[in-house]
C-alpha cells in the first residue's frame, strides 16, 4: 500500500515539470491511498494558485478576501475536475489519525510541516510505510519510505 501526497495530484492536474512522472506513476500503481487531509490540501492550493493568476491575489489575506467575497463560484469547474480526477483514479481513502499526541509528536521530531506531519502520522496508525511525494522532507521520516517516481 502506497500514500500518495498533496503534489502527486497536483502535478497530474496541473502542468508542470514533474506532470509526466506523476501520471505515469499513478496509471501504472496499484493499492493507492490518500486522507481527507490530502484532499483539503489540494484544494487549498489548487485554488490559491489559480485565485493568483486570476485575479493577482499574492498573499494570503487577499486570497483570503477574494474568496469572502466571490466565494467558490469562479473556481467550480476546477473543483469538480480535482474530485473527478480522485474518483477516477481509484485510490481509496483512509481515516486521517486524529491522535494529537502522535501528530505533535511526528511534528516535533521530524520537523514536519504541520499537513505533513498529519500524512506521517495518519501513515504510522494505518500501518502504511511508503509515501508517494515529490516532497523531500518526507525522508526525514525513518518509518517512512519515498516511493520511486519515473
Amino acid at each position: 500500500m502506497i500514500f500518495v501526497d498533496t503534489n502527486i495530484f497536483y502535478n497530474s492536474i496541473f502542468e508542470t515539470k514533474f506532470t509526466d512522472r506523476a501520471l505515469r506513476f499513478l496509471e501504472t500503481s496499484q493499492d493507492l491511498v490518500t486522507s481527507a487531509t490530502v484532499i483539503h490540501e489540494l484544494i487549498y492550493v489548487s485554488v490559491r494558485d489559480l485565485c493568483e493568476k486570476r485575479y493577482g491575489t499574492k498573499n494570503y489575506s487577499s486570497y483570503r478576501k477574494m474568496i469572502a467575497t466571490k466565494g467558490y463560484a469562479p473556481f467550480q469547474e476546477e473543483i469538480s475536475r480535482l474530485f473527478q480526477f480522485i474518483e477516477a483514479s481509484r485510490i481509496s481513502i483512509i481515516p486521517v489519525n486524529d491522535d494529537l499526541e502522535d501528530w505533535k509528536e511526528i511534528l516535533l521530531k521530524y520537523k514536519l510541516l504541520p499537513y505533513d506531519a498529519l500524512i506521517a502520522s495518519t501513515c504510522r496508525s494505518n500501518m502504511i510505510t511508503n509515501i508517494a511525494t515529490f516532497d523531500k522532507d518526507f525522508s526525514r521520516v525513518d518509518f517512512l519510505e519515498i516511493a520511486e517516481i519515473n
